[in-house]
Order: C-alpha cells, then sequence, then structure tokens
C-alpha cells in the first residue's frame, strides 16, 4: 500500500502532465484572423491595397500592431515565395521587409519593434547590399520562383507582408 507521500507525487505528476498537455505548441496554435497559417510555423499577412508609397508607410504595424516580415532562414524565405507565387504574385514584384540599414551602421538588421535582430540568414541579389547612400531599406524581390534581398530607398513603392509569431514570447510593444 502506497503511503500518503507517494500518493500526494503521483497526483502532482498527473496533474502537471494535465497541465502540460494543455499547453499550445507551435504546431497546434492558430494565426489570429486574418492571418493566414502557412506551413507548420509562419502566419503572414499580405496588406491587399495598393503597394505603400514608402517604408514609413508601415501597415503592419499601423494596422496591425505587428511587425513586417523577418526571414530566419532559408527555409522560411522558401515557404514565402512560394507562398506568394500561390497567391498570385508576379515576378519583379516588391515587398516590403522588416530589414533596415541601421544608423551609423552599414550593415542591415532587422528592425524588430524598434530593436535591431541580427540577420542569421540572406538571401542578396548580386550586388548587394549596396553602400549606396539613401537605400537604407530592404525589400523581398520575386524572381523565377525565389526570393531575394534588395537594397531600395525607402520611398519605393512596394507591398507590405506582415509577420505573426507562432511563439510563447510575449511581444513588445513601443
Amino acid at each position: 500500500m502506497p503511503n500518503s507521500c507517494q500518493s500526494e507525487r503521483r497526483w502532482t505528476l498527473l496533474l502537471c502532465l494535465g497541465l502540460a498537455a494543455l499547453i499550445p505548441t507551435a504546431a497546434a496554435m492558430r494565426c489570429k484572423v486574418p492571418y493566414e497559417k502557412v506551413q507548420e510555423h509562419y502566419c503572414y499577412f499580405i496588406a491587399d491595397g495598393e503597394p505603400l508609397m514608402s517604408s514609413f508607410s508601415n501597415f503592419c504595424y499601423r494596422e496591425k500592431r505587428t511587425s513586417r516580415v523577418c526571414l530566419d532562414s532559408e527555409a522560411e524565405m522558401h515557404v514565402l515565395a512560394n507562398y506568394l507565387y500561390a497567391n498570385g504574385y508576379q515576378d519583379g514584384t516588391q515587398f516590403w521587409s522588416a530589414g533596415h540599414r541601421w544608423p551609423g551602421d552599414m550593415r542591415f538588421y532587422w528592425n524588430y519593434f524598434g530593436r535591431a535582430r541580427a540577420l542569421n540568414y540572406t538571401n542578396w541579389l548580386e550586388g548587394e547590399p549596396t553602400p549606396q547612400m539613401g537605400r537604407n531599406c530592404m525589400l523581398l524581390t520575386l524572381r523565377a520562383g525565389e526570393l531575394f534581398m534588395t537594397t531600395e530607398s525607402c520611398h519605393t513603392r512596394a507591398v507590405d507582408i506582415c509577420e505573426q509569431l507562432l511563439t510563447n514570447e510575449p511581444t513588445i510593444m513601443h
């Protein structure tokens, strides 16, 4: 016959296991409306209106209180390119990303809610990134089934791609 300590441990273990089953995983999490879940780990929203006049007309932050897309791997780059083609976007279409040249630094970073995050993966178009002054924003350009990073003026017309992260980390708002 189990003693009371063994019985308590068994109930504690069962309670912990039951609670663990209720905690959502990234694969089980849902995207918030109107974001669309793409494969297991990505939620994207593409602003359907006219391409934005400049980077400063940030639809993602202004309307959705989220970030523009930050691509952290080759796999995510391919997933997004396939998603964009499946949605009818043609070669040459340009999209805003969260990539930006940080002031006083010639390198590009992901500008995630005003905080610089290192680029873990790059797929620059040949000759990019350019050191040319005034080309401080990173656009994503569709070409032959792939997305390439390009540097452009922040006053270029492009389509916004917003992302929702499927993590349990809190969203930092500024």
